[in-house]
């Protein structure tokens, strides 16, 4: 006569084992941030780029081309607007002014760029005056170099932050002056395209 199939079970596992359980796991999955700060090439990271200097730094620089981007909109915008007044009346004269007053923006706009960053340094007491620090500044966002002074230790990184939003603001600025330059150069064409046919009538048309 076959034997009934006995199945086994075993007896749940208590509220105190399962706690000592989830509490081994939380300490496990606790203790996995601390063994990734202590591999070599975090640390060697952490030491080569301190973080404090890149979310100072880099909030800076967001700052930065925030008031570059709100300035080379207003130079853009006046640039259009006073082209498309000397195209009713065209003069090289007026081209040029235009160009130079286009140069003077974006000269006022990078000095104020350098102000902000003096500033920074200044109100984060990276810097105890505001004479170094916009001597600092201008050099290092022109990427110039900072000359003798050095920021205090632990802040050294700022220096090339500083530096590559110069690179960032300069480049933009470049690409600017390009399109402005090739606006009032087909003004200028223009001048002269509506002179040519009255040269030979004798009445070309003045240039200023």
């Amino acid at each position: 006569m076959p034997q009934p199939l006995v199945v086994a079970q075993s007896a749940p596992p208590s509220a105190d084992t399962l706690g000592n359980t989830l509490s081994r796991d939380a300490a496990g999955i606790a203790g996995v941030p601390a063994d990734l700060v202590q591999l070599p090439f975090l640390q060697h990271l952490a030491e080569a780029i301190p973080a404090a200097d890149v979310a100072f730094g880099g909030t800076l620089l967001l700052v930065i081309v925030l008031v570059h981007a709100t300035g080379v909109r207003a130079v853009t915008d006046h640039v259009a607007r006073r082209s498309r007044l000397i195209m009713q009346r065209p003069r090289i004269w007026r081209v040029d002014l235009l160009m130079a007053t286009s140069v003077l923006g974006l000269l006022l706009l990078h000095l104020t760029e350098t102000v902000v960053w003096a500033a920074a340094l200044v109100y984060g007491g990276l810097v105890p005056s505001w004479r170094a620090a916009g001597f600092f500044a201008g050099n290092t966002y022109t990427t110039v170099g900072y000359g003798t002074f050095v920021l205090p230790a632990g802040w050294e990184m700022v220096a090339p932050i500083i530096a590559i939003s110069g690179l960032f603001t300069f480049g933009w600025s470049g690409s600017v002056l390009v399109d402005i330059v090739a606006r009032c150069q087909r003004i200028k064409d223009m001048v002269a395209e509506r002179a040519t046919p009255r040269a030979g009538t004798g009445g070309a048309m003045p240039a200023g």
